[in-house]
């Protein structure tokens, strides 16, 4: 594909600012991230409108060309027979971790991920952590991520504020997320918003999708 082949898109209407901040966000450039979307985590958060607005991104991100990151939380064991430690804790501290290969640990079947998707197994809430994600990323030039899943306060949150911290500029998509409670949701995402973006900005999937709309290619 040639440069002149990549598709860009117009500035999402956002909170704080206009995404991203320099206007600058193309195919090329930009991954759709699906965190915790799994069956046991959707059921128990009774998600299935977060889950549409997800696969509705999805597909838009399919069409556009957008590079997809699904990552699932579970709990296994390592070579050496212990438990994952991250899993461990988040179960300990009250966590509803799946084990992994299990129905409650698999991506939702809504959700249709293609063939090139970058698939992550983390335990914790920070899907960079020991994942090899960041450095994926960095070798398909991603700078710009879209952020969805489950739940907000948790996995979302946590891999959002890392990937700031690693230089990607984040957009969380409201309603494509959902939080163990609704004032827990909107509390997250407003420390989001923070200092003016500390941890990057937050708009709807209707804004995201008019913005996918308006190729500059």
């Amino acid at each position: 594909m040639t440069e002149r082949d990549v598709k860009s898109f117009g500035s999402i209407a956002a909170n704080p600012y206009a995404w991203p901040f320099d206007g600058q966000w193309s195919a090329s450039d930009t991954a759709l991230l699906l965190l915790g979307l799994q069956n046991g985590m959707i059921a128990e958060l009774s998600a299935g409108a977060e889950l549409e607005a997800a696969a509705s991104l999805l597909d838009a991100a399919n069409s556009a060309g957008i590079a997809v990151v699904a990552a699932r939380r579970g709990a296994g064991r390592g070579i050496d027979g212990a438990q994952d430690p991250l899993a461990a804790r988040r179960r300990l501290l009250g966590d509803r971790v799946p084990d992994k290969h299990s129905p409650e640990w698999q991506i939702s079947d809504r959700l249709a991920l293609p063939g090139d998707a970058i698939l992550v197994d983390f335990g914790g809430d920070n899907a960079f952590i020991r994942t090899g994600l960041e450095d994926e990323l960095l070798r398909r030039g991603v700078r710009n991520l879209i952020v969805t899943g489950l739940p907000t306060e948790g996995i979302v949150h946590a891999t959002q504020r890392a990937a700031n911290d690693m230089g990607f500029e984040c957009i969380a998509v409201a309603d494509a997320c959902k939080g163990t409670s609704d004032p827990r949701h909107t509390a997250q995402l407003r420390i989001t918003t923070f200092g003016n973006g500390l941890f990057g900005a937050v708009a709807a999937t209707a804004d995201v999708l008019a913005a996918l709309k308006t190729s500059q290619e």
